[in-house]
């Protein structure tokens, strides 16, 4: 058997390094099926485009010779880039002003290419730039103290970090001449892979200490020790190799995989050891010693199978989430479950039958030691204040009931960063001066793709009287692009107005000027404005959260979303309207997230109780067995609504996960009573529940702080969701594990004498 181990696990050591890290957060949920088209269509990118940088800079020397000149210098390095497409810039930009009674169109760059910059340059650059209404808020900020140019990647590369870095030591030079901030999707799943990389080492090793550390303190015996260290490490082998085979990677929800698997292996070592030094006589024989280990581990196997059948249902409940990271979450720990429960059926066994019998003074420090001790105390107690606990349970419910639609919901990443990450107060301070580096976009589609719909003067002067409205409306938006608000800027400089031109002709002339200035440029940031066919508009808004003075939240993309709801009867009726981006993907998520979560703990409480009526063959042990678990969700939320913590990406699966390993003390503690009842059925019910609480009480505080003080390491993980998780989910078993002991007896009690007093009555 061990042979037969050592053997598979060389194999799985194999598969190992081909586990990848998967850095994409924003596409955990990938957009609707319609969404992806319109940006496709729009902006003509695939969904392999890795997104735009941002490059801001600020500062009073911007405008002058010897700025200009570096910038230049760094667009014409970037521009050299095979990984890159041209840069878009205020240097590329292309503007308009009037000769005679024509507009003609002239850059807003008064340097021609290869010459360069004077301070004349500079002051008349800037003077343009200032009068173009489109460019302002667009390239620069409002206020004209800065320039923005933007970096469009290509497809996405195996070496995507080191483009990135080549991008990064370009743009570091203009540093010398002004304050510089490089942002962008691209370089927030950088950072996310630094982290997970990160944490993945450092939480492993954690977890390994605390296990290590807690064996030996609970058994004193380093085979005690190095048993279940090496049953988890097997276990997470597997489990790894599993998810190269299934082609799962390790992203920022699934990263806890390796430390979930190692702290649950150690657990189910704990019951098999503690049946083991609870049954062994110390001289005993070589057979009968071996005759003790396998009654040892029949004994407990009923405990071991059903808390392993349990928890595996409450992961696997997670396959009925619409987020794929969930699914493979709860496929990936299930499997590693399944793992540890078959190895210390078989490994610990294997290992036990060749090591020599345990020191009687290691077997008499397990059976009355410290913990002993403690144990025979918290019996005694938990049987004699029964209606204590009971009160508390009911004050629980309550709060409950009162917290339940309190706890927020978070998918901002920007959240999820350290505080102190650079990148992190570099995006702040861009959505501050700029707003967000991930457009909102409202696209206007024409009844029946009418042909040059919006070409017509009474629908473009709709459309724009709809943007007036939404930037009146709206505090969060701090620019919008549109083909109508283009048109009206072009009216402008040919009439002196910002309006939308009356007659069909005009308007078809600045259209066509239009055309001339996005072909110019070479970007298609003018062109995605309308169709070709003039079927289609599409109105791009960058906002942040002006609540807060920070990036765009979920309230944000809510209010956008509510404004554009508003002013709807300023359009055509029938018109069609698809607002879509990244903050509606991410709203998306949220909601999704919350249906989730109710869904997976309602499948896994289900199909919990199922399990346990049918291992128990009744249906009131059934509903007993669960109280711990609902105790410990219930502690959770209030827990979160006191400390302000809200549900994220990761902390939302707490409940469905508590389920599965919040029930395995309960389900011990249930079968050993009942095999104590049916061996003394002459004593006293509460005898029976004193003996059955010290009969279980050490395994049960042994695994319960296994599992607590291995999830609390997720404490010094680097993602704020991960850290949440381990909080969460260790208070919601240091609640369980006090029902277990507490709560669950206590009704037991307190149903038996309801019972009794109910046949007594004539």
């Amino acid at each position: 058997m061990l042979l037969l181990i050592l053997a598979c696990t060389l194999a799985a050591l194999t598969m190992l390094p081909s586990l990848e890290l998967n850095s994409e957060y924003i596409n955990l949920l990938p957009p609707k099926e319609e969404h992806r088209m319109l940006r496709q269509e729009v902006l003509n990118v695939s969904g392999s485009t890795p997104g735009d940088l941002y490059c801001l800079i600020e500062g009073e020397q911007v405008f002058t010779a010897d700025t200009l000149n570096a910038v230049q210098k760094v667009l014409d390095e970037l521009s050299t880039l095979e990984e890159v497409k041209k840069p878009l810039s205020p240097f590329s930009f292309v503007t308009v002003q009037k000769k005679g009674t024509r507009l003609s169109t002239f850059p807003l760059s008064p340097v021609k290419e290869g010459s360069s910059w004077t301070d004349e340059d500079a002051k008349i650059f800037k003077q343009r730039l200032e009068a173009d209404e489109i460019a302002k808020g667009l390239l620069s900020t409002e206020e004209g103290n800065a320039l923005l140019f933007q970096v469009a990647l290509k497809e996405k590369r195996t070496d995507q970090a080191d483009v990135h870095q080549k991008i990064r030591d370009i743009v570091n030079i203009l540093s010398n001449y002004a304050e510089v901030s490089l942002i962008g999707t691209p370089l927030f799943e950088d950072r996310v892979l630094f982290y997970l990389s990160h944490d993945l080492n450092r939480l492993l090793i954690l977890c390994m200490a605390v296990i290590v550390l807690l064996f030996y303190l609970a058994f004193r015996s380093k085979r005690a020790v190095i048993i279940p260290f090496s049953l988890s490490l097997i276990a997470l082998v597997w489990t790894l190799a599993c998810m190269v085979l299934l082609g799962y990677a390790l992203t920022v929800v699934n990263i806890i995989v390796p430390s979930m698997v190692l702290i649950l292996g150690s657990s189910y070592a704990i019951h098999v050891l503690s049946e083991y030094y609870r049954s062994l006589s110390a001289n005993a024989t070589k057979e009968e010693r071996n005759q003790q280990i396998v009654d040892s581990v029949t004994r407990i196997s009923k405990t071991i199978f059903g808390a392993c059948l349990t928890t595996i249902v409450g992961f696997l409940s997670l396959l009925i989430c619409e987020l794929e990271a969930f699914k493979e979450l709860g496929i990936a720990v299930s499997l590693g479950i399944f793992f540890c429960a078959l190895l210390s059926m078989l490994y610990i066994p294997a290992i036990l039958s060749i090591l020599p019998t345990p020191k009687q003074k290691d077997l008499r420090t397990f059976t009355h030691g410290p913990i002993a001790r403690l144990v025979h105390t918290l019996s005694l107690r938990s049987v004699r204040s029964w209606p204590v606990a009971i009160i508390l349970f009911a004050a629980l419910l309550v709060s409950f009931i009162f917290t339940k639609q309190q706890v927020s919901i978070e998918t901002d990443y920007l959240t999820y960063f350290p505080k102190n990450d650079q990148l992190i107060a570099q995006s702040i301070a861009f959505a501050q001066e700029i707003g967000g580096s991930d457009p909102h976009y409202i696209t206007l589609t024409a009844p029946e793709q009418e042909k040059n719909y919006f070409l017509r003067p009474d629908v473009l002067q709709q459309v724009h009287a709809f943007e007036e409205e939404l930037l009146r409306t709206n505090k969060d938006i701090t620019h919008m692009l549109s083909f109508s608000r283009y048109v009206a800027f072009l009216h402008s400089v040919h009439q002196g107005t910002s309006q939308i031109p009356d007659t069909p002709g005009l308007l078809l002339t600045l259209s066509r000027l239009l055309v001339v200035v996005s072909k110019q440029m070479e970007h298609p940031m003018l062109s995605s404005l309308i169709s070709e066919d003039g079927s289609r508009i599409t109105i791009t808004v960058r906002s942040f959260d002006s609540r807060y003075n920070s990036w765009e939240s979920l309230e944000s993309v809510q209010k956008l979303q509510q404004s554009i709801r508003d002013a709807r009867h300023l359009l055509p009726s029938e018109l069609i309207i698809d607002d879509w981006g990244v903050g509606v993907d991410a709203l998306r998520m949220s909601k999704s997230i919350a249906s989730d979560q109710n869904r997976s703990l309602l499948l896994s409480l289900v199909l919990v109780l199922f399990i346990v009526i049918i291992q128990f063959k009744s249906f009131k042990t059934g509903v007993f067995a669960l109280v711990p678990t609902l105790t410990g969700i219930m502690g959770n939320y209030l827990f979160m609504y006191l400390l302000d913590i809200p549900f994220d990406v990761v902390t939302i699966i707490f409940a469905s996960v508590t389920v599965g390993v919040g029930v395995d003390a309960a389900i011990h503690f249930l079968l050993r009573f009942r095999r104590r009842q049916a061996e003394h059925p002459a004593l006293p019910y509460e005898v029976v529940v004193a003996q059955t609480l010290e009969d279980t009480g050490r395994p049960i505080l042994l695994t319960s702080s296994a599992l607590i003080l291995g999830l609390l390491v997720l404490l010094f993980a680097s993602f704020l969701p991960i850290r949440y998780f381990g909080l969460l989910l260790s208070f919601a078993l240091l609640v369980t594990t006090f029902a277990t002991l507490f709560i669950l007896p206590s009704l037991m009690i307190a149903l038996h004498k309801l019972s009794a007093r109910s046949r007594r009555r004539p």
